[in-house]
């Protein structure tokens, strides 16, 4: 057959009959093989399909003795409510990401506990410029409200556009009378988007409201009340910005308010006379306002500070100062300067009246460095804090500075500047510290102090110090402080 196939030659007339007759006579023989091999895939198939089936049962079977399924119901909802709490501040909750709709899309019993639990639902984030899609976005928002059913609703809500006629406010006033915490960033021109609320926010006790800056000039011409808010007998956290004259602007229950955050320098002197129960106040304070001597008898926290620029203002470089020197706040306990500018920090040397005499925490925050002056008064202002238990301060770390500051903290030098001192912290503002002879000394002063003073029990540093060479005796008195546990590091 080989010779044959090789050759291009026919075959000849004795080969091919014998041929021809190979061929008639393996026509059937090849059907009957292809007939058995038909068979032989039927069974491989049926071999193939019954191992697949296998498989899927095997692994059908892992997964139901898995521990997972072995956490009670109780643990699920814990978990729950981790993942729910983690989740990242500010994130849309309609987002397709966001925890309670994830985990609620797991498995049928996940789902079932998921929707089981309201607290889930009731933190609701709505930021409209996510959502051009408003009737999708009012459809979730209502799924979101049913199934959070009659709990507690936390509301957040943000948009660069005006929402006063869209189709998902509506959606969200029928759940206020549930509000306990709203919080939101809308254009000037949105505010009364929630009047239809008004008288129904029976549950409301923080409100957080910041109006665009871009609406400035609109607002200055505008005499129409913000009034949405007015009737909250449980509001007690109040936090305006963006509105200027607020106290003329907006109508609230400034009464029954224990803390308040603002940026109207204009309006602070009637915030404060109109809430005699304040408790708490963080204040955007401004060089160019202007404030009568006033009194205020129940403010116990105060946080004060200056920004770079503002709407209202061209400068607030001295606000604080300014502010600081025309109220009295004779039941003070924690007063924390925050000057976020680079611009020259201005210190008082003192506090109106009585302001000192229930003073326990001071904070300065700044991001310059303290000039030579503002160290001496700030000085002077810590000789007049007898009750003085807690100091948090910036300071840059460079051989020969800050040398009267440490040692107007001294001890042993000065027994009268803060003698009650049990908690310093210093924010370190340079990336190479060095550490001074005069620290260490003000340091040890104050760990073994005299009889009349209290030892110091804290000391947090933002960084560690660098030691240079050329101070021997430094490292081991140093490393005498730290090994105790005097020293800490890092800010909170």
């Amino acid at each position: 057959m080989s010779q044959l196939l090789e050759s291009n030659n026919p075959p000849l007339h004795t080969e091919r009959p014998q041929l021809e007759g190979f061929i008639s006579e393996n026509l059937e023989f090849v059907a009957s093989l292809q007939e058995r091999v038909s068979k032989a895939w039927a069974v491989l198939n049926d071999l193939l399909k019954e191992q697949r089936g296998v498989k899927d049962m095997i692994e059908s079977c892992k997964t139901i003795i898995r521990p997972i399924r072995k956490v009670p119901e109780d643990i699920v909802r814990e978990i729950f409510l981790a993942l729910w709490d983690t989740e990242e501040e500010g994130k849309d909750s309609l987002n397709k990401r966001f925890a309670p709709l994830v985990v609620s899309q797991v498995c049928r019993d996940w789902r079932n506990i998921a929707l089981s639990m309201s607290q889930l639902w009731s933190t609701i984030t709505l930021d409209f410029d996510q959502h051009p899609n408003e009737l999708r976005c009012q459809y979730l928002l209502q799924t979101y409200l049913v199934r959070s059913a009659n709990h507690d609703i936390i509301l957040s809500i943000r948009s660069k556009r005006d929402i006063s006629k869209s189709p998902v406010i509506p959606a969200l006033l029928l759940s206020a009378p549930r509000w306990t915490n709203i919080s939101m960033i809308i254009p000037y021109k949105s505010r009364h988007a929630f009047s239809a609320a008004r008288g129904f926010l029976h549950s409301l006790n923080h409100l957080s409201v910041e109006l665009t800056e871009e609406d400035y000039y609109y607002m200055q011409t505008t005499e129409s009340l913000f009034d949405a808010f007015e009737y909250a007998p449980l509001l007690r956290s109040l936090s305006l910005k963006g509105i200027s004259r607020s106290t003329r602007q907006t109508s609230l229950p400034w009464s029954q308010l224990t803390d308040y955050t603002g940026d109207d320098g204009s309006s602070y002197m009637d915030v404060l006379k109109r809430a005699p129960d304040m408790e708490r106040a963080s204040l955007q304070c401004f060089a160019d306002g202007t404030h009568q001597t006033s009194s205020h008898q129940r403010l116990r926290i105060l946080h004060v500070h200056e920004v770079e620029r503002s709407p209202y203002a061209s400068d607030s470089a001295g606000g604080i100062l300014q502010f600081l020197s025309c109220v009295e706040f004779p039941a003070l306990e924690s007063l924390h300067m925050t000057y976020a500018h680079t611009r020259n920090v201005l210190v008082p040397k003192s506090l109106l009246g009585s302001t000192v005499s229930s003073l326990k925490s001071l904070s300065i925050d700044a991001r310059s460095v303290l000039s030579s002056t503002a160290q001496a008064d700030f000085l002077s202002l810590l000789k007049t804090t007898e009750s003085l238990s807690s100091l948090s301060l910036p300071c840059r770390f460079e051989p020969n500075q800050n040398k009267e500051l440490l040692t107007g903290l001294n001890a042993n030098m000065n027994p009268t500047v803060v003698p009650r001192l049990s908690s310093l912290t210093i924010r370190i503002t340079n990336e190479k510290p060095f550490l001074q002879p005069s620290f260490i000394e003000m340091v040890q002063s104050r760990r073994y102090p005299a009889l009349a003073c209290v030892a110091l029990e804290s000391l947090r540093l933002s960084v560690p110090f660098i030691v240079m060479p050329a101070n021997k005796d430094a490292l081991p008195r140093w490393k005498d402080i730290c090994d105790g546990d005097l020293v800490t590091y890092g800010m909170e």
